[in-house]
């Protein structure tokens, strides 16, 4: 039938304002990944250690200071004893950016579907800032979700807690570095996934990239060469936490050194998106 014999409907607002265009990126992202069955399976995984560390702290009340023998900083409810915690999940990071972020750009290059995004109005912030969010999610659902059930957990079952402490300041603090962290390492994947069109070998990449260099760094400081544990990926992020948690560094490292580190990653990061990835031009 042609399409002229199917007739014309005017165009009729429908009173609904549009979700933005970085929204509908995100949306579709971080709701793609949730459709694996085996994925949950996996983020049900990585709520194992926080249920350790509650464990931990539950005996803690009924064993005394010899759990803080056994747990080390696993037992501490005081904000240091978060971003250990934090430090932990760094596996499951490894994972679940690896398989969520991978193929966010690099699937777009391999099938023209820049092209298709960018024929739309849709800027290269928007478009960025979209994909970033997917990441972001997943990096705060298993760091930041089980770490605000933590504090609440331990601000119950623990006489010497306090609500300022554990229901504002440690959150805050727990916030802050889990969004810092998260930008900063979803504009990495990204800037990783744009360089390529396989999501498999964004994800060798990635895994150099983050066991490489802990690897390297872990070599280091048992050489006793200190300033090479620069090289660790993760472990500068970690490191540079200690700032805004207190107590001592992770690495032996200046913890400022390390937060110009990740500093240095992400301006890179952004370097090389704004110059991999180019809006262009529908011309009919």
């Amino acid at each position: 039938m042609p399409v002229y014999d199917r007739g014309y409907t005017h165009w009729e607002p429908s009173g609904n304002r549009a979700w933005p265009a970085w929204w509908v990126i995100a949306k579709r992202g971080i709701a793609e990944p949730i459709k694996r069955r085996w994925l949950l399976v996996l983020l049900l995984f990585g709520f194992i250690p926080a249920i350790v560390k509650g464990g931990i702290i539950y005996f803690k009340l009924k064993a005394g200071d010899i759990v803080d023998l056994l747990g080390g900083g696993w037992s501490s409810i005081e904000p240091e004893g978060f971003l250990t915690f934090i430090e932990g999940q760094r596996f499951f990071v490894f994972v679940f950016l690896a398989i969520v972020g991978a193929g966010l750009i690099a699937t777009d290059r391999r099938d023209n579907g820049l092209s298709l995004y960018f024929s739309r109005p849709l800027d290269l912030n928007s478009y960025i800032g979209g994909k970033a969010l997917v990441v972001i999610f997943y990096y705060c659902l298993i760091t930041l979700l089980p770490a605000y059930v933590l504090c609440l957990f331990s601000y119950v079952i623990a006489p010497e807690a306090t609500g300022l402490d554990l229901l504002l300041l440690t959150p805050l603090r727990v916030t802050a570095y889990c969004l810092l962290t998260g930008g900063s390492l979803s504009l990495v994947l990204l800037a990783m996934s744009s360089l390529g069109t396989r999501s498999i070998f964004v994800m060798v990449w990635w895994t150099i990239m983050v066991s490489g260099t802990e690897t390297v760094g872990a070599i280091a400081e048992g050489l006793g060469k200190g300033s090479f544990q620069a090289v660790n990926f993760l472990g500068n992020y970690h490191n540079a936490g200690s700032l805004l948690f207190g107590g001592s560094p992770r690495l032996d490292l200046n913890p400022w050194i390390s937060l110009l580190i990740v500093v240095g990653w992400t301006v890179a990061a952004i370097m090389v998106l704004r110059s991999r990835i180019r809006p262009v031009e529908v011309v009919s």
